[in-house]
């Protein structure tokens, strides 16, 4: 399916359409596309959706303050949009928005643009300001299990990661499974990756160093056999697929062993789970992760019964309680280098009304594809 197979565009009055468009007044500009409710840019150059307000806040050696001035601008001469510019001092801030007709509720796509004015390199930090609650991934922005924005790649921001943690977009469901017979608690608790999106979790180890890792799950949804088939990739061991149905039963608990080592000497032990190629069910779960030190393996029916809590390394109970981010919530900033006369733009995709953000592995929108999109949209609805 095409970008513009994707779209959607249930034409409105022309009045209507315009109305909402090119609103402008004292709060800011309002933008919108064919068919669905505007949103707004604010006065200040903040986003508006019906989840809150999107806000940027620049740092850095030689940057002002500065009011932003907030007007209605067409993009490749048809995408209605909104845009604030700011100059602050040795940069310029431009903030550009425009609506996207991505199925079924849109996607408003927010660019971040810094061009250095005084010809010199310049370091800049470009945070986010975001609404209280809100919890951030690897490449989104979730606010009560809704995903409210699409970031950039953290991994380029230069912000610390934890020594542990997920780097996914997978939703923790405690509670989910009802593990049967003895073992430990966080089988009950696991992530999914709705969506067919993978889980994954990085460790830091000793850089080339090995241990022995387990995985846990616990299938409670399912039955029967052959639905939900699972591919867990460990780094350094050989992958496995596994039917945790057919292995061990429905409410029952089931661990895997993996060899590990850390293969290309960056000291991070990456482990992923995600739905094998003939999976029906395309959502992988896991309940549990144990690392253990190199070594002998470990009995895998005492780890299951959580008597070896006390001699891994890491133990997560995923989904749960001890579980955890890989990077920090809070302060999302990204770290911009910028040559003299040079610009850096980053590219956030933002949930319109009733609706969500795209999620990067499961979604094939990119900043071009959904700008080409509302040219088309834009282009028919005047031929029209």
């Amino acid at each position: 399916m095409n970008a513009r197979q994707q779209t959607v565009a249930v034409p409105l009055t022309a009045l209507a359409l315009l109305h909402a468009t090119f609103a402008l007044a004292a709060d800011g500009v309002a933008f919108t596309s064919p068919g669905f409710p505007p949103s707004q840019m604010n006065a200040a150059g903040q986003l508006v959706e019906d989840w809150g307000a999107v806000g940027v806040k620049l740092g850095g050696e030689g940057v002002t303050d500065a009011a932003p001035a907030v007007a209605a601008v067409k993009l490749d001469g048809v995408i209605p949009a909104a845009q604030a510019v700011s100059q602050r001092g040795a940069v310029t801030l431009t903030l550009t928005a425009f609506r996207a007709p991505a199925h079924p509720s849109g996607v408003d796509v927010f660019a971040v643009r810094v061009d250095e004015k005084q010809g010199r390199a310049a370091n800049v930090t470009v945070a986010l300001d975001l609404p209280a609650g809100t919890q951030t991934g690897l490449r989104t922005v979730r606010l009560g299990g809704r995903v409210v924005l699409t970031l950039p790649s953290r991994e380029e921001s230069g912000e610390k990661a934890r020594e542990w943690g997920y780097c996914d977009e997978a939703a923790s469901l405690p509670g989910w499974a009802k593990p049967v017979g003895p073992c430990d608690p966080a089988f009950r608790n696991i992530r999914a990756g709705m969506g067919s999106v993978p889980i994954i979790y990085r460790f830091t180890i000793p850089p080339k160093s090995e241990a022995n890792v387990v995985l846990g799950f616990c299938e409670s949804h399912w039955a029967e056999t052959g639905q939900r088939r699972l591919l867990c990739k460990v780094e350094g061991a050989p992958p496995q697929e596994v039917d945790p149905i057919a292995k061990w039963g429905r409410h029952k608990p089931g661990a895997l062993l993996f060899k590990a080592r850390d293969e290309n000497g960056d000291g991070k032990l990456d482990m992923t789970v995600s739905a094998a190629r003939d999976a029906k069910d395309k959502n992988p779960i896991l309940n549990a992760i144990w690392v253990f030190p190199a070594g002998p393996p470990p009995n895998l029916e005492q780890v299951i019964a959580g008597k070896l809590n006390a001699a891994a390394t890491r133990r997560v109970d995923v989904g749960g309680g001890n579980d955890q981010p890989l990077y920090p919530g809070g302060k999302l900033e990204y770290r911009l280098s910028l040559p003299a006369h040079g610009s850096q733009e980053l590219t956030f995709f933002a949930a319109c009304h009733g609706g969500v953000a795209p999620i990067p592995d499961a979604s094939a929108w990119t900043a071009e594809t959904l700008r080409r999109a509302a040219r088309e949209v834009w282009r028919d609805w005047r031929e029209r």
